[in-house]
């Protein structure tokens, strides 16, 4: 392990923009916290297990992406806004979410940078009322009958242009994308805290065979432990 300073060009070298091109589909890397016993909120948000120097890595993992992926229930818990990087150009933000619990007053609702709300049809269908209502805000499409069809709407993405896909969570949509075989990259932060709170960990796959990866890059700062794994695609 090598503890290292955290500037773009060093980070660059950990977190490489990946070589392999995908059918029809983004590459997507997974970026969490977690503390060692599994606690990824205190008091409700990341901000308690994160830190200094794993605010750098979020941002430098955003600053390197086409979009950001995450659950609306994440979204409202972490407050969300529109996302921007040192460029100045925003990554594109794809909030999904089954039940449509959008609030019309989330900040990531944004005329000039409107994101992209991934829902089911029957969703959307019970919902019409609040998608017109926020429709100069956000585009709001539908992939899958009774859920979000995470192949189809990554299909989508890869034909918007999205090479890279951040995935943000929570651990819910990060479990599902695991169980479709669509997670390729994993950056995973250990703080150096026992959190309190429920120990609920990254992701629950359930009894599946277990999804196997490999050691691409591992290093410390200031007690924080940074890895990156490389999924094993059957």
């Amino acid at each position: 392990m090598t503890d290292v300073l955290l500037d773009d060009a060093r980070l660059r070298e950990f977190y490489p923009l990946p070589s392999q091109s995908l059918q029809q589909r983004p590459w997507v890397r997974a970026n969490f916290a977690t503390t060692p016993n599994g606690v990824i909120k205190i008091n409700g948000t990341s901000s308690g297990v994160s830190g200094p120097p794993d605010k750098e890595v979020f941002r430098f993992l955003r600053n390197n992406c086409d979009a950001i992926l995450v659950g609306a229930a994440t979204a409202r818990a972490e407050t969300y806004s529109t996302p921007t990087q040192n460029a100045g150009t925003s990554p594109q933000l794809v909030v999904v979410t089954n039940s449509f619990d959008i609030a019309e007053t989330s900040q990531y609702l944004d005329e000039q940078n409107p994101p992209l709300i991934a829902t089911s049809r029957l969703s959307m269908s019970k919902n019409i009322d609040r998608v017109v209502r926020i429709s100069n805000k956000a585009k709001v499409l539908a992939f899958g009958e009774d859920s979000v069809d995470f192949p189809d709407l990554f299909s989508h993405l890869f034909t918007q242009g999205i090479r890279i896909l951040l995935v943000e969570g929570g651990p819910l949509v990060f479990s599902q994308l695991l169980l479709d075989g669509l997670v390729d990259e994993l950056c995973l932060t250990i703080s150096p805290r026992i959190g309190s709170g429920t120990p609920t960990g990254i992701a629950d796959i359930g009894d599946t065979a277990p999804i196997e990866m490999t050691l691409a890059a591992l290093f410390e700062v200031d007690g924080y432990q940074f890895s990156r794994y490389l999924i094993k695609h059957l």
